[in-house]
């Protein structure tokens, strides 16, 4: 998270607790995300597999990141979900949780792999993994990383999903067995 803390010159930590696979239809109930609404920030990428990696925040959460970002320079009242200053932070901060998930991977499974720019939609959790996918197959799974942010003393609620190709996944569970 050194890129995160130098963007914010403060100490950011961030700890992941869990992770883990699980199906689609069951991670409503394993993130324990409230009902409703909630802001997602994706990442997609390509290459020897593709997929997409999506930030999961509640709005308290995303809001509570973001104000942290813009430091009081926000003072719009949102029309939304969030102000666009809160969503262009979030975008930010999506991009920089992701990509080392990505980088992590490539380098395990010795893929190469590339990163499109981020997006942000703030919706249902099935409408943001639907989102995310672009139109893509949506595979059955999942990977989970059950996460933590700590900034500020403030401890920030955030969960990253791997939403690999579902042609690809055996290949990919294959190269993390044998790098």
């Amino acid at each position: 998270m050194e890129s995160l803390s130098e963007m914010l010159c403060m100490e950011v930590e961030m700890d992941v607790s869990a992770v883990h696979v699980d199906t689609i239809k069951s991670i409503p109930a394993v993130l324990e995300l409230p009902n409703g609404v909630i802001v997602g920030a994706s990442v997609g990428f390509s290459g020897d597999i593709a997929g997409t990696v999506l930030t999961i925040l509640s709005v308290e959460s995303a809001r509570k990141m973001a104000d942290i970002l813009l430091a009081g320079m926000d003072e719009e009242e949102p029309t939304g979900v969030l102000t666009e200053m809160q969503e262009s932070a979030i975008l930010e901060i999506g991009n920089i949780l992701t990509s080392p998930f990505i980088d992590v991977m490539a380098d395990a499974t010795s893929m190469v792999l590339t990163q499109s720019p981020p997006s942000i939609a703030c919706d249902m959790l099935s409408a943001l993994i639907d989102q995310s996918m672009d139109g893509s197959q949506i595979s059955d799974f999942a990977i989970v990383f059950n996460s933590a942010l700590h900034v500020v003393n403030q401890d920030i609620d955030c969960n990253i999903l791997m939403l690999p190709d579902p042609d690809k996944i055996e290949l990919l569970f294959k190269s993390l067995q044998h790098p």
